[in-house]
């Protein structure tokens, strides 16, 4: 997870070296990552069916392997269309990470591991932002961006090779069916989210409003984090006056304070609370990271201290949650085309704010009106999550988890 989301945050931890050496603007580094991004949720459906067809063994190694290939082609660029055609190689592990690693934990994990399981994959994303504000600055002081690129091409391609070896292709043994009161407890947590399927486990996954419902709520959050993660360091250096060093470690303080959430979210969705009611408490908590972001040029820099953990919870964790939504509930065999259709609404959010927040901050020269944005359509994920599923009776989801692991 770390390797295939990993080239996003590379551009936004040195953008400030990118628009230097390259002449980008802000409106086309957002573009460059919405290349990134958008690659990834236009190819998201069709990675989450082959998973399905190839099995996530495969998946996974491929996708890493893809991502060294679009960091050694990043390193490589001389010129902005050279540095969006990295971008558009990297976005085809963009969106196949989930999918891939999705299907992988239901393939292998038993329920009652699930969540602290997917929560610690869902980690790897945050694990990249926290190697990426941490290391990155440093080296591309002693080695110039490129080599920063050059060094992270050579650590994913190293790490696709190991998995290779090292990770069988098949399970060693069948992962045991959950027993029927853990089954029971899954199923009312879940919030009955396969309900109101009439037809088998292909309408769960293609007709089931709840699938959609949380691409929705994907596309929202995504354009929130996506927007406050492409911006906040250039943001910090240039209006708050911190220095790329200070800022990236901020960045990589949400990405250390990241994994923690994500992990504990985990847990949380699984042992005791209702998947949809903990996406709803996160997307307030990213909105009120958004109202620290307005506040701060009035309050000081000191706030976004603090506030980081605001970012980690409330923007960085609900993915862990979401995740685990689609394991609990949909069959091992669609996991992931069912992720797929969540990372198409999750990477389209991040492909859609990114450029049009650079070009306001070009237009105005002021972040301030995008992340009063970034505060609306949080409201906006919450609403999308006020109603319906976890008031509902668990009887589907119980269906949908028997159909799941045969036996």
């Amino acid at each position: 997870m770390t390797a295939t989301s990993f080239q996003i945050f590379a551009l936004s931890v040195l953008a400030i070296e990118l628009i230097t050496d390259l002449d980008l603007s802000r409106a086309e580094l957002g573009l460059i990552g919405s290349v990134n991004t958008m690659t990834g949720a236009l190819t998201a459906p069709l990675s989450g069916r082959l998973t399905d067809r190839i099995g996530p063994w495969a998946a996974a190694v491929s996708g890493m392997l893809i991502s060294a290939v679009g960091m050694s082609m990043m390193a490589l660029s001389g010129s902005t269309l050279a540095l969006a055609a990295s971008a558009l190689v990297s976005g085809v592990p963009q969106g196949w990470g989930n999918p891939a690693t999705n299907a992988l934990i239901a393939e292998r994990v038993a329920p009652g591991v699930q969540g602290t399981i997917t929560g610690i994959k869902q980690s790897g994303v945050q694990f990249g932002v926290f190697l990426s504000g941490l290391t990155l600055p440093t080296l591309a002081v002693w080695l110039g961006w490129r080599g920063a690129s050059w060094v992270y091409a050579a650590v994913f391609a190293l790490v696709a090779v190991l998995t290779a070896v090292l990770l069988p292709r098949r399970p060693t043994a069948p992962t045991p069916p959950p027993s029927a009161p853990h089954d029971a407890s899954v199923a009312d947590r879940a919030g009955s989210v396969g309900a109101g399927s009439a037809g088998g486990v292909d309408d769960v996954v293609a007709m089931d409003p709840w699938i959609w419902r949380l691409a929705g709520y994907a596309l929202l959050s995504g354009t929130v984090g996506g927007t406050i993660g492409r911006f906040f360091p250039l943001w910090a250096e240039e209006s708050v006056g911190m220095t790329t060093r200070t800022a990236g470690f901020l960045v990589a303080m949400t990405g250390m304070l990241g994994i923690v959430a994500r992990i504990v979210a985990g847990r949380v969705a699984e042992a005791s609370e209702s998947p949809p009611r903990l996406l709803r408490i996160l997307a307030v908590l990213g909105g009120v990271y958004g109202l620290v972001l307005v506040a701060t040029p009035a309050l000081g820099s000191w706030i976004l201290w603090p506030a980081t953990a605001l970012n980690a919870v409330g923007i960085g964790a609900w993915n862990a949650v979401a995740m685990l939504a689609i394991i609990m509930v949909v069959p091992r065999q669609l996991a992931g085309r069912a992720s797929g259709v969540v990372m198409l609404g999750f990477l389209g959010g991040l492909s859609l704010g990114s450029p049009i927040a650079g070009w306001a901050v070009d237009r105005w020269g002021s972040y301030q009106p995008v992340w009063g944005v970034c505060v609306v359509l949080s409201a906006l994920a919450v609403a999308s999550l006020s109603s319906g599923p976890d008031h509902r009776s668990g009887g589907s989801v119980s269906r949908v988890r028997a159909d799941k692991r045969p036996g």
